[in-house]
């Protein structure tokens, strides 16, 4: 036991010395990425002087010997004194062993333990002091942190090149407000697939209220999610990032605090802003993404009374909403607020007679995504009575597609089709936009309605610019898809071929495509180095 607790705190406290000199330079909590320089120990320590890996060392072996003898004097005579427990005392350590595995994961709630959970500021070092260091650096070990990028086909400048001319002709854009500074509602609808959305093509009659607002807004009829996952989808739409299968960047706060924010964007222009979720805001690391945006205002499922979160995920929908329009009613202010939904997730949960039954999944999906349809459709009413609705631009979105309800394949344009729909009566006129487009363009194309630069949103473009080119990509398990007027695909990186194809598709789309993942991956692995 002393040789056990004394290797211990020499390991925990190293970590410690160590977070602390990296801290000073990356402004991030040590994590597994210093393992990568140890082949080349001149370098890794060239950025620190002798004088203080001196004091480090000094400052290591004096807290080892401080806590190593207040171990042996307050614990170690204990042990030493203690009776043989046998075989009583084996199942009872046990039974302990078992029991710790609640607070390893943080407790009985849907999302387990993760660094979001200690975020509670806008301030970024005040969050990282938060953060346990020596658990920060365990979970980048054991999650095997990418350090490499997996998808390096070609030269570095080669896969720029390929894409900077996807991303040009902005500038230029069809106004779609009558005002440059309306109040901004972003609603992210959980799992609200175009399936669903009739003047999409989808299901007759699910979802009239969605249905209605199409004939009197902007619709943006060929829109794809970049992925399959909550996190991802907030992540793409607030920051115009294309988060890909391959990457799980709200996992880590240091890479999201570097990333672009439609709420900072706007902040600067005067916009209060918020974010409200009727779920548990630490599922997915979604606090640490959050603050990172420095939204003003985030709420979720704690401040909802403890009777109304009935639901697997939360609190219902319905009353979700309702609390978003009295948020909405008591700021007289310029806002910029976002609501995501939830009631629309398996296992599809309804506080309602479901209109369309719950025998199978088919069902269960059509019944709840009409509740939520019939939520939004009632909140906008409220707007509409309140007079709020005139100077506000309702921004309505899904945060991925389904599978459901005809099952598709994860890589099957269907699968990731999502509605995009502006309305509110800061609408010029409705109007249908068929250009392609992924969640990713959301926030460039906002921006530049209201005259506010959008330069660091550089993987999205302009929907509303005549000149900008029409495509979108989006991810599948280790592949992905580029969509275009020409035509469509799906690239497989573990078979090198194709999941499907249509259209017009030569060799130069597949590279385009493979330079996209290259780009955006390598993009990522960099960013906690800004």
């Amino acid at each position: 036991m002393h040789i056990y607790t004394l290797a211990l705190l020499l390991v925990f406290l190293l970590i410690t010395c160590v977070d602390m000199e990296v801290y000073k330079y990356w402004g991030v909590r040590l994590d597994s990425t210093p393992l990568r320089f140890l082949s080349r120990p001149k370098e890794t320590l060239a950025s620190s002087s002798l004088i203080t890996l001196v004091l480090y060392f000094i400052a290591l072996i004096t807290f080892t010997w401080l806590l190593f003898r207040i171990y042996r004097r307050q614990i170690a005579r204990f042990l030493e004194n203690s009776d043989n427990p046998g075989f009583k005392g084996l199942l009872t350590f046990l039974f302990l062993a078992a029991f710790l595995i609640i607070p390893v994961r943080g407790g009985l709630g849907v999302s387990p333990l993760n660094t979001g959970t200690v975020y509670f500021n806008k301030v970024a070092f005040a969050n990282h002091s938060a953060i346990n260091v020596v658990w920060n650096f365990g979970q980048s070990l054991i999650e095997h942190k990418e350090t490499v990028n997996p998808y390096n086909f070609y030269k570095k400048g080669t896969y720029e090149n390929d894409l900077k001319a996807l991303y040009t002709n902005n500038d230029s854009t069809l106004q779609a407000l009558n005002t440059k500074r309306p109040n901004i509602v972003l609603i992210i609808m959980e799992s609200f697939s175009a399936k669903l959305i009739e003047p999409l093509g989808g299901a007759k009659g699910v979802t009239p209220q969605f249905n209605a607002l199409c004939k009197e807004g902007v619709l943006f009829s060929n829109v794809y999610s970049t992925d399959s996952r909550t996190d991802k989808g907030l992540a793409t739409v607030v920051s115009g990032y294309p988060v890909l299968e391959a990457i799980p960047i709200l996992q880590y706060a240091e890479k999201t605090q570097n990333l672009p924010f439609l709420s900072k964007s706007l902040e600067k222009y005067g916009y209060h802003t918020s974010f409200l979720y009727g779920g548990d805001v630490d599922f997915a690391n979604m606090r640490s993404y959050l603050h990172n945006g420095q939204f003003g205002n985030i709420e979720s499922d704690t401040d909802f009374p403890s009777a109304l979160r009935t639901g697997k995920w939360g609190v219902p929908d319905h009353y979700v909403f309702q609390k978003f329009f009295e948020d909405i009613k008591a700021d007289t202010g310029t806002w910029f607020k976002v609501l995501l939904t939830l009631s629309n997730h398996e296992p599809f949960e309804i506080p309602v007679k479901p209109r369309y039954g719950n025998r199978n999944l088919t069902e269960k999906f059509y019944s709840s995504a009409n509740y939520v349809d019939s939520c939004l459709g009632n909140f906008i009413q409220k707007l509409k009575d309140s007079g709020l609705w005139k100077n506000t631009l309702i921004i309505m979105v899904a945060d991925h597609g389904s599978r459901l309800p005809d099952f598709s394949d994860i890589f099957e344009p269907r699968k990731h089709h999502i509605p995009l729909l502006w309305a509110g009566g800061a609408i010029v006129n409705d109007t249908v936009i068929a250009k392609i487009g992924s969640q990713a363009d959301i926030a460039v194309t906002l921006l530049h309605q209201l005259g506010i630069p959008s330069q660091e949103y550089v993987l999205g473009k302009n929907l509303l610019a005549p000149s900008s080119k029409s495509f979108a990509f989006y991810s599948f398990k280790n592949g992905i898809s580029m969509l275009t007027d020409s035509g469509g695909f799906g690239y497989d990186f573990t078979t090198k071929g194709l999941s499907y194809s249509y259209g017009s598709i030569d060799s130069s789309h597949i590279r385009i495509a493979r330079s996209f993942q290259q780009y955006v991956f390598q993009n990522y692995l960099e960013l906690s180095k800004r």
